[in-house]
């Protein structure tokens, strides 16, 4: 049987994570006490388990939740005003019950295929951990002279964010998010490898984004660009219905490459993704296209095959990925700093190549027994 904690012990938790929510703890230890008892008379009436525990750190961090969201803003004189009402507080005891009942006794897991210790995530999750700390140490958020870097920075987010995802056994969501990191890893890619050109493209194609959303303050820069939006459609002979394509595409026509790609389109997969390279994706890409919106695919997916799937596409992005990151990097450090990397990465980029092999053939034998 679940032992209560004393005051003490209740305060000594608030005081590491909530400092001041100390003035508090009277109150909060009211209604800690009170979900305690009634969680268990409910186990008892309904005689669910005897050897029913409760995990108070959960339920000491739902009533703090509680608490400071309910009286954030509040002045010292309303928060009092507010615990002196009981009908607030009986509501808060049934809410804290009901949230820790469902959301932690009873919670709802999906089926796990891995977990973040074993080495395809962990040991992936360790090099993008390396490497965000790194970028989060560079200048960010001024899109003229740090576009390469933010780009950077939120694809390496997404990829810990698909990693998550797998984890909780969240599949197809995960392959959805690789989508989104697919589409920024082009646009790095290509950002990467011409530079000025395509950086200052890209630039003025975000200017013209706020025109076309009415954002600019500056009423009359935003005519001015939108004239010279309008006029550099007609050179390609666009009209307005193709707005936002070019808007969002028409930066590629800066580079000059393009004229050699056949069948160039204003669009991801043939535009964008032939630009940057990765066109042998395109399946793969209109597969998560599938799941994004909601097709029978998404329903009735087959989980291991979607696993591997995400995993291996992940791992695919990451390398390149890493090989924008290790370009940016080399160019702000010192010779020891570059060789203490390389050192690193000797050791774990094999391991994860390994890594990427060995769950290729897993991922060939499954698709030969579903096929």
């Amino acid at each position: 049987m679940s032992n209560i904690l004393s005051k003490e012990n209740v305060k000594e938790i608030i005081n590491r994570v909530e400092p001041r929510q100390v003035k508090n703890i009277d109150y909060i230890y009211d209604i800690y006490e009170e979900t305690f008892n009634g969680i268990i008379e409910m186990n008892d009436e309904a005689k669910l388990s005897p050897s029913f525990e409760i995990n108070s750190l959960d339920l000491i961090f739902y009533i703090l939740g509680e608490v400071v969201y309910s009286t954030k803003g509040m002045n010292d004189d309303a928060i009092e005003k507010f615990k002196s009402n009981e009908v607030y507080k009986d509501s808060m005891v049934t809410v804290v019950a009901d949230k820790y009942l469902s959301l932690s006794l009873y919670n709802h897991r999906e089926v796990k295929l891995t977990n973040e210790y074993l080495p395809p995530i962990s040991s992936l999750e360790l090099y993008l951990n390396l490497m965000s700390n790194i970028v989060s140490r560079y200048q960010r958020n001024n899109p003229k002279s740090t576009l390469i870097v933010d780009m950077l920075t939120k694809s390496l987010s997404i990829a810990r964010c698909t990693l998550k995802l797998l984890c909780e056994g969240y599949e197809t969501e995960a392959l959805s998010m690789w989508r989104t990191l697919h589409e920024c890893e082009s646009i790095l890619i290509v950002l990467d490898k011409y530079q000025d050109v395509a950086i200052n493209a890209y630039l003025k194609h975000m200017e013209y984004g706020l025109v076309y959303k009415d954002a600019l303050k500056d009423k009359n820069k935003q005519d001015e660009l939108f004239h010279q939006l309008k006029s550099e459609m007609a050179v390609y002979g666009l009209k307005s219905k193709d707005i936002k394509k070019f808007i969002e595409y028409g930066w590629l026509y800066s580079i000059d490459e393009v004229n050699n790609i056949p069948e160039f389109k204003l669009n991801f997969r043939d535009g964008l993704e032939k630009v940057a390279g990765l066109h042998r994706y395109s399946e793969i890409y209109m597969t998560s296209s599938e799941i994004l919106h909601s097709t029978p695919l998404l329903i009735y997916s087959n989980k291991a095959y979607f696993y591997y799937l995400t995993l291996l596409n992940l791992y695919e992005s990451f390398f390149r990925i890493e090989e924008v990151f290790q370009s940016l990097f080399f160019l702000r450090v010192t010779d020891e700093g570059k060789n203490k990397y390389l050192e690193m990465r000797q050791l774990y980029h094999a391991q994860l190549e390994s890594i990427h092999h060995r769950e290729s053939i897993l991922f060939s034998t499954l698709k030969k027994g579903t096929s």
